[in-house]
Order: structure tokens, then C-alpha cells, then sequence
């Protein structure tokens, strides 16, 4: 009789696992389902499997399903923690999943500039790839790892960009359409991005069309389709239909204030506020380049976030790597040996390295006490270059616009906080497209990057002229120069210079206090 009931129980305890097991695969299906079109009910159901299950294919594929809904929403931090986290686990579970979160995550860290990341986890994929020949992501892989290499900002690079693109999209064909046609769809998009930069509307709207077309076998409002309309209404803009164009846009933002993704509500609200700019309605211009601006903000903290979040993780994980191969290891006085070794060569080449960098901010700060005529930030000379003539602007207009912004460098008005593309195109009597090109050409950097070092050089000779200004705070200096807060002032300033300007002006003031030095 015990032994029936042991039976029993046993047949009991498998039908129950069974069902689990089946709730769970339908829920992480639904939550797949979810994704594109609704991410944070995606989110919602991950997070519940991630609480509820402790089976590693299970918890892998939950991870990967909420690194991409906070992706999807612009959340980098949040989709970074979890990614990263489970990267790192190496959880024995469905290898082609962790190779695509490796690659997502290799995309994000990408987009943060974090260069030497971002190539770590490529090839983790490669490594993942190599140890299971059987696994049938090679395709996939290749064709995000090139997607994903292509930078599409450099001059002179629509041919390459082009043949690169057909080759990502080649890998993506032979795989299964109902697992990667979003891949194809994203590509065709990035496709109609060149031509719309090139001017070749006729191409692009195919591109678009065809993208569109893949956005609509998910449910209406996904992620694809957002992309999709917001390269549309550029296209649009191109053809004046500038109410068309706002609609359009629109349509683009409700989708991505429902996603909560800040960059993208971002660029929607710069391409709405050119057209109301075209429009004459200033009103409007002036509220979406307001809306931009505040967005913004939050965006640059949420990315800042972001890339702490990216090292904290990374370095707490190589850190648990070493503790646990210490404690597994045999010959502890050997050990111990060459962790003394390496604590001493670290200090030593520490020590070097904080030398080096004392004499280099030295030189750095002797280079600008003896060269008041040179810039640190070296803003791209004023005259025109002698490059081989590709603009697509009258001879006569060019010239002007150079002379104009000759005038601007020379004035204050780049220290505006509220200075855009669109504003000054419109001080210019210019289009942006025109200004843009012309900044692009003759000054070698995009518009941000152009207003952004002219108001780093400004602060500087601000900072090396008139003492008064070493006892500002960092905040006023970020104000005074046209910033819109401090952490982006300090971010730009630092990748303009190399170093903090707390550091700068420490360093000035050493050299006012001891000037013999």
C-alpha cells in the first residue's frame, strides 16, 4: 500500500512540473509576443518568470527579454544591469539566446561609446559560436555584428555603407522569416537613411515601404513601425508636405511617449520643430525645441547612469572571477606570490601613470600660458578649406554663410542656451540643411560638436584671463558658456580638453599660487 502511494505521489509531483514548465513557456511566449508593440508588459511578465523560476533556460530567456524592452524604451541603465548580470553568469541554458544578448549588449555599450566593452562582448559571441558549431545564430551574428560596425555619420561613405548593409541583409534572408524579419526591416530603414542623406527620395521611400510592410506583421504600434514613421516624416519633410510631415511625426512620438523612450521622442521633437520652423509658426518651433531641451537633460542623465552602471558591473564581475579562481587554486604560497607580484607591479606602473599624467597636465597648462593665440579646443579654422568642391550649394551662397559664421565665432551668441541648427539657419535667412553641410565641410565636425567646442574654448579663456572666474561654481561656468546643466558642461568638456575642469582649474590655480613652478 506505501509503495502505491509512493506511486502516486510521485505521478502527482511530474504532472505538476510538467504544467509549470507549459505555463512558463506560454508566458515567455506572451511576453515575446508583447515586446515590440507593448515592452513594458513584456516587462512585466519577464520580471514575474525571473521572481518565480529557477530554471536557467528559463531565467536566461527572461533576461534577454527584458535587456531589449528597456532598450526599446531608451532605458540603457536598467537594460545594462540585467544584461550585463546575466552575461556574466554564464548560465548553462540555450546558447543561441546568450549569444544574442551578448551581441544587444555589444549594440548598447556601442552606443554609449564604450568601444573596449562593446568589442569584449563581441567576441563572446564569436568565442560562443566557436565552442557550439551546431548553433544556428552564426548568420544572425555576422549580420548585426557588420549592421552594427557601419557608422553612417562619415563623410564619403555612402558606397561602403551601402555594400555593407546588403551584406548584413544577405545573412538575415536565409534565416527563419517569422524569427527575423524585424532584422530585415531594421536594415531596410538604416538602407533608406543613406539614400535620404544622398537626397534619393525615390530609393528610400521603397526602403521605407518595404520596412513598413515588416512593421505590420506585429501588432500595430511596435517598435519598427515607430522607426519607420519617423524616417517617413523626414522624407516628407524633404517633399514640403510640412502638415503631412507633423502628422506623420506625430503619430511616431504617440508611439514612443507610450515606449517612454526618451532619444527617440528626442529626434521627433527636433524633425517637428523644422517643420513648424518651415511653416513660419514659431510659436510651435519654440515649444518642441523647449520639449527637445528637457528631454535632453534627462537623456544625459540616464545615459551617465548608464555607463556607471556598464563599469561598476563589469569590474564587480572580473573581481568575483579572480576571488574564486584564488580560492580553487593549489598552491597557495604561489599564489599569493604573484597576487604580491601583481599588487606591486600595479602600484609601480600606478605610480608611473600618475607621474605621467602630472607632467603631461603641466605641459598642458605651460602650452596654455605661453600660447594665448592657440585654443585648446581648436574650433576648424574660419577660412574656407581647399577641399574638392561636392556641395551641393551655390558658389555665392557658401561664401556668405562662411562670412556669417565667421561673424558667430566671433560674438557670444554660440553661449545661448537655446541655440540649435533650426535657430541659427533661420538668423542665417539659410535652410538647416544648407548650414549643416557647411559646418560639416568646412569645419570637419557635426553642428553640436562645432557649438559645443566653441563654447568649451570660450569658458577656457575665460578660466586662463580673468582669475575671478576660478571661484565660480562648475554649474555657473556650465550656465555662463551656454550648457544646459552641469553634467553635460563637465561630459563635453572632458572630451574636449582630457581632463575634468574641476582638474583644469585646480591646476591653474597651482600655477597662479606658485607661478616659479
Amino acid at each position: 500500500m506505501r509503495s502505491v502511494c509512493t506511486i502516486w505521489f510521485l505521478l502527482f509531483f511530474c504532472v505538476i512540473s510538467v504544467a509549470q514548465q507549459d505555463n512558463t513557456s506560454g508566458l515567455l511566449k506572451q511576453a515575446e509576443d508583447a515586446l515590440y508593440s507593448d515592452p513594458q508588459e513584456a516587462i512585466r511578465i519577464a520580471e514575474y518568470i525571473s521572481e518565480k523560476s529557477d530554471q536557467p533556460t528559463e531565467l536566461l530567456q527572461a533576461s534577454y527579454i527584458l535587456t531589449r524592452a528597456f532598450y526599446m524604451e531608451g532605458k540603457y541603465d536598467q537594460a545594462l544591469k540585467i544584461g550585463l548580470k546575466f552575461s556574466e553568469k554564464e548560465l548553462k541554458g540555450d546558447t543561441d539566446i546568450q549569444i544574442h544578448l551578448n551581441i544587444l549588449l555589444s549594440k548598447i555599450l556601442n552606443d554609449l561609446y564604450l568601444n573596449a566593452l562593446s568589442s569584449y562582448y563581441n567576441q563572446k559571441s564569436y568565442k560562443l559560436l566557436n565552442e557550439n558549431s551546431e548553433s544556428n545564430a552564426k548568420s544572425w551574428v555576422e549580420g548585426k555584428i557588420i549592421q552594427y560596425s557601419i557608422n553612417k555619420d562619415q563623410p564619403d561613405s555612402t558606397k561602403r555603407n551601402l555594400e555593407h548593409y546588403y551584406q548584413a541583409k544577405n545573412k538575415f534572408k536565409g534565416l527563419s522569416p517569422k524569427n527575423y524579419s524585424f532584422q530585415i526591416g531594421n536594415i531596410n530603414l538604416d538602407l533608406a537613411q543613406i539614400h535620404l542623406r544622398e537626397f534619393q527620395l525615390d530609393s528610400a521611400e521603397v526602403y521605407l515601404a518595404t520596412a513598413l510592410q515588416e512593421s505590420r506583421k506585429k501588432e500595430s504600434g511596435n517598435y519598427l513601425e515607430m522607426k519607420a514613421l519617423i524616417d517617413y516624416g523626414n522624407l516628407i519633410f524633404l517633399k514640403n508636405a510640412h502638415t503631412k510631415a507633423i502628422d506623420t511625426l506625430n503619430a511616431a512620438m504617440k508611439i514612443a511617449e507610450k515606449f517612454q523612450n526618451l532619444p527617440e521622442q528626442i529626434t521627433i521633437s527636433h524633425a517637428i520643430a523644422e517643420n513648424y520652423l518651415v511653416l513660419n509658426n514659431l510659436n510651435e518651433f519654440n515649444n518642441y525645441n523647449q520639449k527637445a531641451a528637457d528631454l535632453n537633460t534627462a537623456r544625459g542623465e540616464n545615459e551617465n547612469d548608464a555607463v556607471n552602471v556598464a563599469y561598476n558591473i563589469f569590474n564587480k564581475n572580473e573581481a568575483a572571477k579572480y576571488d574564486l579562481a584564488r580560492a580553487n587554486a593549489t598552491w597557495y604560497l604561489l599564489i599569493l606570490g604573484g597576487i604580491l607580484f601583481l599588487l606591486l607591479l600595479f602600484w609601480g606602473f600606478t605610480k608611473l601613470r600618475y607621474r605621467a599624467k602630472i607632467n603631461q597636465y603641466q605641459k598642458f597648462i605651460g602650452y596654455l600660458e605661453q600660447n594665448k593665440e592657440k585654443e585648446i579646443v581648436k574650433v576648424a579654422p574660419t577660412k574656407k578649406l581647399d577641399l574638392p568642391r561636392t556641395l551641393n550649394i551655390p558658389k555665392e551662397a557658401e561664401d556668405i554663410l562662411l562670412k556669417k559664421l565667421n561673424t558667430f565665432e566671433n560674438s557670444l551668441d554660440f553661449t545661448n542656451n537655446d541655440i540649435s541648427l533650426s535657430r541659427l539657419a533661420l538668423q542665417f535667412e539659410t535652410n538647416t540643411k544648407y548650414l549643416s553641410e557647411i559646418v560639416n565641410t568646412h569645419k570637419q565636425k557635426n553642428f553640436n560638436t562645432y557649438i559645443n567646442e566653441l563654447r568649451i574654448s570660450y569658458i577656457i579663456e575665460k578660466l586662463k584671463t580673468d582669475p575671478q572666474y576660478l571661484q565660480y561654481k562648475i554649474s555657473y561656468l556650465a550656465k555662463d558658456s551656454g550648457f544646459s546643466s552641469h553634467s553635460v558642461f563637465a561630459t563635453v568638456f572632458k572630451s574636449v580638453t582630457g581632463i575634468s575642469p574641476t582638474t583644469f582649474i585646480s591646476l591653474l590655480q597651482n600655477k597662479l599660487e606658485s607661478p616659479a613652478a
